[in-house]
């Protein structure tokens, strides 16, 4: 089976991470997009059909902010599921887009299946 859904992760190298997606890695269904900057993710949101943006923990609000932007310019519509520790603030620019945040320590699982909430494949098997 081909890749139905291309997600875009920004994230920083780092085994806790590795561990984070390793589900999402095996899964058929989906082809993941790693990158390290946003100037990369604007160029991966230019250039691949996103079907969701994944945005890891330690990615700064100022990054988080640019992200939405660009994703409301490049793939309006486009679901972006934010990854925050707990008691991170969200800025009033975060609210009214289509956003979900899940609150860190996040489960590998638990990650796979909010993945499939957001991309609309809650009842499919993988």
């Amino acid at each position: 089976m081909a890749n139905l859904f291309s997600v875009l992760v920004l994230a920083q190298p780092s085994a806790d991470i590795d561990d984070l997606l390793e589900p999402l890695l095996r899964r058929p269904d989906l082809g993941l997009l790693r990158v390290a900057t946003t100037d990369a993710a604007r160029i991966a949101l230019r250039d691949v059909a996103v079907s969701l943006v994944l945005v890891c923990p330690e990615t700064m609000n100022a990054a988080v902010t640019s992200i939405l932007d660009m994703t409301d310019e490049l793939r309006p519509g486009t679901p972006v599921l934010l990854l925050r520790v707990r008691g991170a603030d969200a800025p009033a620019g975060w609210r009214g887009r289509t956003i979900a945040v899940l609150r860190c320590p996040v489960f590998p699982d638990v990650l796979d299946r909010t993945v499939d909430v957001a991309l609309g494949l809650s009842s499919l098997p993988h």
